[in-house]
């Protein structure tokens, strides 16, 4: 496996788990009895899907750099000095605290589109997962060098997945619909 590919596994993998957070944030709620207390209050849709999404994503990556960071404390220790030159490369480091946030926020903005939409907690889940599996298209295509990693390229990415990470969260609200979400219907 190329080095420089492992930031984006990294970062894709931590995309996972804030997807399924995520994707339980609205429909298990409705499932629970507890979703139509809170849209019910005058809070504001942006404001409920903004601590929705800062729920899922806040310890998805805590945990995301906390187990980077040991990884990294069992490299400094236990690996031979090219290989730990190589993990320690800065633009490996660059790419790391890079894409974790930018994948995340992907996997989170996903869920929470599909927890507005589905109505069952399992199809949600599953729907999320598959929703955050671009990211890891990249990275394979990156791993069988039909992709050549650069710091160019990583930072088009990026910028890419810093855009699409802004319109998702417009795109959720204008999706969001208390009325539907409440009664449960479609809309």
């Amino acid at each position: 496996m190329p080095h420089r590919a492992l930031p984006a596994l990294h970062a894709a993998r931590a995309g996972h788990h804030p997807s399924v957070l995520s994707a339980y944030s609205v429909v298990g709620e409705r499932e629970q009895g507890t979703l139509e207390p809170v849209l019910t209050t005058p809070i504001r849709h942006e404001e409920f899907l903004v601590g929705k999404a800062l729920a899922a994503f806040l310890p998805a990556l805590c945990v995301a750099y906390v187990i980077f960071g040991v990884f990294l404390g069992a490299i400094a220790l236990f690996a031979q000095p090219p290989i730990a030159s190589a993990v320690f490369e800065r633009d490996h480091l660059l790419m790391q605290f890079l894409f974790t946030p930018l994948v995340a926020g992907w996997s989170v903005w996903a869920g929470i589109a599909i927890s507005t939409r589905v109505s069952d907690v399992r199809a949600v889940q599953q729907l999320a997962t598959a929703a955050s599996l671009p990211p890891l298209g990249i990275v394979a295509l990156m791993q069988f060098n039909v992709i050549t990693p650069s710091l160019g390229l990583a930072l088009g990415l990026a910028a890419a997945l810093l855009v699409i990470d802004g319109l998702a969260w417009r795109v959720v609200a204008t999706m969001f619909n208390r009325e539907r979400l409440v009664t449960g219907g479609r809309s």
